[in-house]
């Protein structure tokens, strides 16, 4: 080869490894802030791929997108479980990855940081110092700080932006095991819009309910006296509040005891229950039934169409016999407009699907999470609740929310709302009705 052949040769690589730097590179994103909790709005910043008309998912579910720039979409983190969550940005064939920290179960109102020892923490706006430790056995010192803004990701972030050696955390909320139903559901993003069940009652008709609940006056049709302490060996009414509470802190729990303590809920006992609530209601009510049977009852029937008539919604278990042929449960079976029957789900490798005990038949009107739940005990301790009873009290709470926005919805809205609002699941409409029901960004 010539001089000349060797130098045009040199000339087309170099030529060539430049074309190939300069070509399309592979759309990238990146996260502001990295961590957030649910409701918070999120910022990807993209290269090699444009933002005007990107969707974006949050794990396996589709984000609400705020705003959509050449380089950047903003999107509200939805409500799911804590813990490390891809991100995809897909717009037409790109698509440009991340992970996210999602925020689960924490309080917003505390931040911890980690800082080093005899330092004193050069804090933003909305931060207050509580508590400060010299942690000189793990060689750092640790401030405890009051934090009164909203967008708890950014904050974290603009707190580390202080000093390279900040190290900012949430303040997590762990428990001795059990899943927060109302967590899972987004309530606390419910309750940050101002939903919280005030000036809503619900009635559980259970066991009975222990005094450790704040309660109105109930009536107890067992031992046919207005006291209606739950009897029931770990407190299954109790529970049933407990998570009603837990989605509508301000909603107002009616003790009705209809089941006696060994389980037992006489037909009987649940029709002058309901008739009683009708009689004695004051404002908007809800029905709380998880209970139930694979007979139904004509007389329960014309119970519950005379309480949805004067206005109650009601929310009843699907059942707990998934494994035993899903034979039909009553009343959840009965096809009464505004009456919703709820499926139960488990959190599986942070995956929600159908428990394998819940009753699946075409009269699931919704799912909520069943399995493992933290609740109430009576004494007022903590325990886990497992069935399609635990995941009632958690819609009950929601059609509070709902009547409190909207009291004058008909017992048949409520229940559309709840199923339209619902988050999507790949599983059988048998299995989960409409979704898993969703607080997140409605009512």
């Amino acid at each position: 080869m010539t001089q000349r052949a060797k130098g045009l040769w040199l000339v087309w690589v170099l030529l060539g490894a430049w074309l190939a730097g300069c070509g399309p590179s592979e759309p990238s994103l990146t996260l502001y802030p990295s961590r957030a909790v649910p409701g918070e709005e999120v910022e990807a910043r993209l290269s090699g791929m444009g933002g005007l008309e990107a969707r974006v998912y949050v794990g396996e579910v589709e984000a609400e997108v705020t705003a959509r720039e050449a380089r950047a979409v903003r999107f509200r983190v939805p409500a799911l479980p804590g813990g490390p969550k891809p991100v995809r940005v897909v717009s037409g064939s790109q698509e440009a990855q991340g992970t996210l920290g999602l925020l689960g179960r924490v309080d917003p109102s505390r931040v911890l940081l980690r800082l080093p020892l005899g330092r004193e923490p050069r804090l933003p706006k909305g931060f207050t110092l509580l508590r400060q430790d010299s942690l000189s056995a793990c060689g750092f010192a640790l401030a405890e700080l009051g934090y009164s803004g909203e967008a708890l990701g950014r904050a974290l972030e603009e707190l580390e932006a202080q000093d390279p050696a900040y190290k900012a955390h949430p303040e997590s909320l762990w428990s001795l095991g059990g899943v927060s139903g109302g967590e899972a559901v987004g309530a606390p993003l419910a309750h940050r819009r101002g939903r919280t069940g005030k000036g809503v009652r619900v009635a559980v008709l259970d066991t009975g309910v222990d005094a450790a609940i704040p309660q109105l006056s109930g009536y107890d049709f067992v031992e046919d006296d207005p006291i209606p302490q739950d009897a029931f060996p770990g407190g299954h009414g109790t529970g049933a509040a407990g998570l009603v509470k837990e989605v509508a802190p301000d909603a107002q729990i009616v003790p009705v005891r209809v089941c006696d303590a060994s389980g037992v809920c006489r037909a009987s006992r649940v029709v002058r229950g309901v008739c009683w609530v009708v009689a004695n209601r004051q404002g908007p009510t809800v029905l709380s039934l998880s209970l139930g049977g694979d007979t139904p009852v004509e007389a329960l029937r014309l119970a519950l169409q005379a309480a949805l008539a004067q206005g109650l919604p009601v929310a009843a278990a699907a059942g707990n016999q998934g494994n035993q042929g899903s034979p039909a449960h009553y009343p959840a079976a009965l096809d009464l407009p505004g009456l919703v029957a709820v499926g139960a789900l488990e959190e599986v490798q942070g995956e929600w699907k159908p428990a394998p005990y819940s009753t699946r038949g075409t009269y699931v009107d919704l799912a909520a999470p069943g399995t493992d739940l933290d609740c109430a005990l009576p004494g007022g301790g903590r325990g886990s609740c497992t069935g399609t009873s635990f995941a009632t009290p958690l819609v009950a709470g929601a059609m509070a929310l709902w009547l409190e926005a909207q009291p004058g919805l008909t017992p048949a809205q409520v229940q559309g709302r709840l199923m339209q609002s619902a988050r999507s699941l790949p599983h059988p409409a048998q299995a989960v009705g409409a979704g898993m029901l969703d607080l997140g960004q409605a009512p």
